[in-house]
C-alpha cells in the first residue's frame, strides 16, 4: 500500500475546503483505470458483503464508494488486471522475483490524502530469505541515502509492472536518476504515472517515508510448529522479528536481546497462537504467519477486513499529517489576508474527519476490535489527533479572539462618534430654534443666521476638544 498525500495544482492559495474537494480534481476521461462501485464478480460481491456485516454502518462511508459527487472517497481499479497477466518484477542484481498481480487499485480521499494499492501473489519463492527478500526491496519507492543508489543494499536495482497498457515506455523505476540534487520525497515514477492517469492535476507525496506500507500473510510449517511448541523462544528468535519488522536476513535493526524482545511482544497479537496463527503489526507492516492447513476463510479475512482496517489506519495518519501542514502553513500567512476563512474552512474540515474517517473502533467482532486498536496504537493516531485538535482549537481560538476585537473597536467607534454627535446636535437644535430677528435700514425683517453659526462654531469646537480630551484619559 502506498499512502499519499495529494494537491491541486493551482490551488495552493485557495481555503482549505477547495484543495482537498474531489470535485476541483482533473479526472481522465479514457485511461486504463474505471471507477468502480458497484462489485462486479460473484467474489467481489461476497467479498463486500462480508466486508459490511464485519464493519459499523457508520463506517462505510469511509470506505466505500457511493458514487455520488459528495462521497468521502473515490475507488478506482486497474483494468489490465481482470483481462490479463500482469506481474510486478523486482530485480535484485542477484535474482529477479516476479509476482502475479491481481488487482490494482486507487482511493482517493476527500481529506486530501490517497492510497494506491497493490495485491500481489507469490506462488514461486516460499523460502524465508527470498520472502524477506521481496517484502524489503520491493515496497522501497525511493532511495533513504544517496549512497543506496550505489550500494544498491536495501534498494533494487529495478522494480517494474509488466503486462499495463498506456505508458509506452513501460512502468519502470531503476532509481538511476536520484542524485543528491533530487527534490526530497519524490516516489518511484511508475507510481506517479499511475495516480496521472487518475488525476492529472495533482502533486503527490508519500506518507510513510520511502516504503510503501506491507501487508503479508505467510505459510511456513517449521515456523508454526516452533511457536505452538515454545512460544517464548520463537519470540526470542530472528526469524520473527525480521519478518514483522521487515529486516534483512541475519542483520535486524535491532542489537539488544532484551529490547528487541520488549518490541517484538508488544508487535505480536497472540490470540490465535496455539491453533497456529500468530500476527505481527508494525509501523510499516501488519503480518500473519500460518501453517500449510490454514483455512482460507482466514486468508481472505486478512486480505479483505484486515486491509480495510489497515488502510483506514493509513489514511487517517495521512489525514491528519496534511491538516498539520494547513496549520503551518496558515500560520505563516498574513493574518490581515484572509486568515479568518482559511481558519474557518480548515475547521470545517477537520470536524468532518473527526466525525467521518477517524474512529475509535470500527467492528463489533472481538479480533477486529483488538486488531484495530493495536494498529491504532502503534500509528500513535491518538495522539496525533489529540495534538492536531490543540493546535487547531487554538488556531479557532485566536480567529474568535481577533473577530470580537474587530467587533469591539468597531462598537467603540460608533460609541466614540455617538458620543460626539449627540451634544452637537443637541446645540445645533438649540441655536436652530433660538435664532433672533432683525430689522434691516429698509424696515425689512431678517434672521441673523451669521452671527448664530459663529457662536455655534465656537461651541462645537470647545465641545469635541473637551470630549476628545476625555476620551483619551479615560482609555490611558
Amino acid at each position: 500500500m502506498f499512502p499519499f498525500q495529494w494537491s491541486i495544482k493551482g490551488f495552493e492559495h485557495q481555503i482549505f475546503s477547495e484543495q482537498i474537494s474531489l470535485k476541483n480534481i482533473d479526472y481522465a476521461l479514457y485511461s486504463n483505470w474505471e471507477r468502480s462501485v458497484e462489485p462486479t464478480s460473484k467474489f467481489d460481491s461476497d467479498v463486500i458483503y462480508n466486508e459490511r456485516n464485519y464493519f459499523y454502518e457508520f463506517v462505510h462511508d469511509a470506505l466505500y464508494d457511493s458514487g455520488d459527487e459528495n462521497s468521502l472517497v473515490r475507488h478506482f481499479e486497474r483494468k489490465e488486471t481482470k483481462e490479463g497477466d500482469v506481474s510486478y518484477v523486482i530485480n535484485c542484481g542477484g535474482k529477479v522475483y516476479e509476482l502475479k498481480v491481481y488487482a490494482i487499485n486507487i482511493n482517493l480521499y476527500s481529506t486530501g490524502v490517497g492510497m494506491l494499492s497493490f495485491y500481489l501473489n507469490n506462488e514461486k519463492y516460499p523460502d524465508p530469505s527470498d520472502v524477506l527478500m521481496i517484502n524489503q526491496v520491493g515496497r522501497r519507492v525511493f532511495p533513504p541515502f544517496i549512497a543506496s543508489v550505489e550500494d544498491r543494499g536495501i534498494l533494487a536495482n529495478s522494480i517494474e509492472i509488466k503486462g499495463l497498457q498506456g505508458k509506452i515506455t513501460g512502468y519502470i523505476e531503476d532509481f538511476s536518476r536520484y542524485t543528491n540534487k533530487t527534490k526530497n520525497n519524490m516516489p518511484a515514477s511508475f507510481l506517479v504515472d499511475m495516480i496521472h492517469e487518475v488525476a492529472k492535476n495533482i502533486d503527490v507525496k508519500p506518507v510513510v517515508d520511502d516504503r510503501m506500507f506491507l501487508q503479508c500473510w505467510y505459510k511456513n510449517d517449521e515456523w508454526t510448529n516452533a511457536f505452538k511448541n515454545d512460544y517464548e523462544s520463537f519470540l526470542n528468535s530472528n526469524p520473527w522479528y525480521e519478518f514483522v519488522f521487515v529486516d534483512k536476513l541475519n542483520d535486524i535493526s535491532c542489537k539488544n536481546k532484551d529490547m528487541q524482545y520488549k518490541l517484538i511482544k508488544e508487535a505480536t497479537y497472540e490470540r490465535w497462537q496455539e491453533n497456529g496463527s500468530l500476527y505481527g503489526i508494525s509501523r510499516y507492516s501488519m503480518m500473519y504467519t500460518t501453517s500449510m492447513e490454514c483455512p482460507k476463510f482466514l486468508l481472505d479475512n486478512f486480505e479483505t477486513m484486515y486491509a480495510r482496517m489497515a488502510e483506514l489506519i493509513l489514511v487517517q495518519k495521512a489525514s491528519v499529517l496534511r491538516f498539520s501542514a494547513e496549520v503551518t502553513n496558515i500560520s505563516k500567512m498574513d493574518v490581515e489576508k484572509d486568515f479568518s476563512e482559511k481558519v474557518s474552512s480548515l475547521y470545517k474540515e477537520y470536524i468532518r474527519f473527526v466525525n467521518q474517517i477517524h474512529f475509535r473502533e470500527v467492528s463489533a467482532q472481538d479480533q477486529g476490535i483488538e486488531l484495530y486498536q493495536m494498529l491504532y496504537g502503534v500509528m500513535n493516531i491518538g495522539e496525533h489527533v489529540s495534538k492536531l485538535d490543540e493546535e487547531i482549537s487554538e488556531l479557532h481560538t485566536y480567529v474568535s479572539l481577533r473577530e470580537d476585537r474587530r467587533k469591539n473597536s468597531t462598537m467603540e467607534l460608533l460609541t466614540t462618534i455617538a458620543t460626539i454627535a449627540v451634544p452637537l446636535t443637541v446645540v445645533a437644535g438649540f441655536f436652530g430654534m433660538n435664532n433672533k430677528g432683525l430689522n434691516d435700514e429698509k424696515g425689512d425683517y431678517f434672521y441673523n443666521y451669521g452671527l448664530n453659526q459663529f457662536y455655534i462654531a465656537i461651541l462645537v469646537a470647545i465641545i469635541i476638544s473637551v470630549l476628545i480630551w476625555f476620551i483619551k484619559r479615560s482609555k490611558k
